[in-house]
């Protein structure tokens, strides 16, 4: 398959992201392009013991699987003492997720390449959020039409500590409703050798990504000696709940937005026998866990004891992924980039490194079919992203077909009965009662002439609504915007309508065309067929 970036203009892709990175962020440093002074100064300041410890870490999370022989080299590169990470991350979603997360995972291995130079190896890192307890949004996982799901069994888990077998059932549904298409059967294959007996989803998560991901190291941040390497700041915000008071959400009031994430006194949750629950601030140095009350003085304590038992919120994610990695660049999608905005101030108070917030690129991928039909439909200056009522007007109006809502006939009519019939007052509930059925009846008139005019364009309409079905997945359904296609397939998808995962097509089109130090060059591409298909 071939990659095509697609221009900015004529989508409202990331416009929230977009409007405040070129606004009130426009001079920060996050937001500019990479340089060599910064990834040596990077480098630099992370210390030998930490890097020690980040390498020990990743070689025990991957002894009871091989690594690949570029994720060795990775792991040897990250080991040299100037070497960097770009990362990025997402939930522990059933079989590898949407397409979107493997496509940031590729963008950070792209990115990595293009920086890499002997002194300074840059090492893409796929961040797994082990510790997330939103079971619900990880536990489905849909395919032409069906939804196959996990029990609802582990409400409040952290989502890593799962055991993989409970991915088993729904492995073996999939594979009783499409185990006969080979291609699909190849991806079944590499998710039950992935999903293994008395492993967690992390192991299941860490084993696909070698399959489909061979470049990428995955990092599983809940280690003991990780959240050791964090305590300070575990402790600050036990004692100075610092990331509450560091807040300044003029920039999202200014516009009438709520901030991306409501922060509150507590960033910080306890994992207890493998549930995850929230550390609720009080007031005067007193917190509460569940129905249990903890003062600031035993936190404190358990941050010297047990650190591996504090887990940070959603805000907090970035600032411990920051303490613990060499990290000079973060790549998310638009509510990521939002947050991590959010996340400025913080950054600036505690003189912390100015790691670059990259706003990945979205993809969408077109069969055969889809791609022929949008060539037959170009000349007629199709928007891509245009909705289908948007379309059914445009084309309404190109055919001169009747507005929907008007009644010139009925307004014709009413001078004429008002004429004719208005000085008899006894007569006025007649007439409206008339007129009302007319309305009604031109009403209908009216939505006959409009189906008729769209009957003109009968294979135009068709071919419209067939791409709209691949490429926005739920929208014809709907009759509304549908999602993007990224959102909702996975690589059975791509199995199902390509025979193959083409990730590595992706890569290099990435790598040809994505540029740091151009700002946003593109915000998304389409993966075409190849020449002849």
């Amino acid at each position: 398959m071939q990659f095509h970036p697609q221009p900015i203009e004529g989508t409202s892709l990331a416009q929230r992201v977009r409007t405040l990175r070129h606004g009130d962020f426009a001079r920060s440093a996050h937001l500019k392009g990479l340089g060599d002074d910064f990834i040596r100064s990077r480098s630099a300041g992370y210390s030998a013991t930490s890097r020690t410890t980040l390498v020990s870490v990743l070689r025990d999370q991957y002894a009871t699987q091989k690594l690949t022989e570029a994720q060795e080299a990775q792991l040897q590169a990250l080991a040299h003492p100037g070497a960097v990470t770009m990362t990025c991350g997402h939930q522990l979603v059933l079989g590898g997720g949407p397409l979107y997360v493997h496509s940031k995972i590729r963008e950070v291995s792209a990115l990595s390449s293009q920086w890499e130079v002997p002194a300074r190896p840059v090492v893409p890192i796929f961040w797994m959020a082990t510790e997330d307890h939103d079971v619900e949004e990880i536990r489905h996982i849909s395919f032409e039409g069906k939804r196959y799901s996990m029990p609802n069994a582990y409400e409040g888990w952290a989502t890593g500590s799962i055991p993989s077998e409970a991915v088993l059932p729904v492995l073996e549904a999939i594979e009783k409703d499409w185990g006969q298409h080979a291609a699909i059967g190849d991806q079944l294959k590499i998710l039950k050798a992935s999903y293994v007996l008395g492993e967690t989803l992390t192991d299941a998560t860490r084993r696909m990504m070698a399959h489909w991901h061979p470049n990428v190291l995955c990092l599983d941040a809940s280690d003991a000696r990780l959240k050791a390497l964090a305590k300070d700041l575990w402790s600050d915000e036990i004692q100075h709940q610092r990331m509450f008071a560091l807040q300044e959400p003029g920039p999202w009031d200014a516009r009438g937005w709520e901030p991306p994430v409501e922060v509150k006194p507590s960033t910080l949750f306890l994992l207890e026998q493998g549930r995850r629950t929230r550390l609720d601030y009080q007031g005067k140095g007193e917190w509460l866990f569940g129905e249990m009350k903890l003062s600031e003085k035993e936190l404190l304590a358990r941050v010297q004891t047990h650190p591996e038992t504090f887990s940070p919120n959603a805000i907090l994610r970035p600032i411990y992924q920051e303490c613990i990695l060499p990290n000079v660049l973060y790549a998310g999608g638009s509510g990521e980039m939002e947050y991590w905005l959010q996340l400025i101030p913080y950054f600036r108070a505690q003189g912390m490194a100015e790691v670059r917030m990259h706003l990945r690129t979205s993809f969408e991928w077109w069969p055969v079919k889809s791609w022929r039909n949008w060539q037959k439909l170009a000349p007629h200056g199709l928007r891509y992203h245009a909705t289908i009522s948007e379309v059914r007007e445009a084309w309404l109006k190109e055919e001169a077909a009747p507005q929907e809502n008007a009644h010139p006939v009925t307004e014709a009519l009413a001078t004429l009965v008002k004429q004719e019939y208005g000085k008899y007052t006894d007569l006025e509930r007649s007439a409206d009662a008339w007129l009302k059925r007319i309305s009604n009846e031109e009403t209908r008139m009216r939505q006959r002439a409009r189906r008729a005019a769209l009957r003109t364009q009968n294979d135009r309409w068709k071919r419209f609504l067939a791409i709209k079905a691949t490429q926005f997945p739920g929208s014809v359904e709907s009759g509304g915007a549908g999602s993007m296609q990224e959102r909702t397939w996975t690589a059975l998808d791509l199995a199902y309508h390509f025979g193959r995962l083409s990730f590595d097509a992706m890569e290099e089109g990435l790598v040809k065309h994505l540029d740091l130090n151009d700002g946003l060059p593109f915000l998304w591409g389409w993966m075409l067929p190849d020449s002849g298909e």
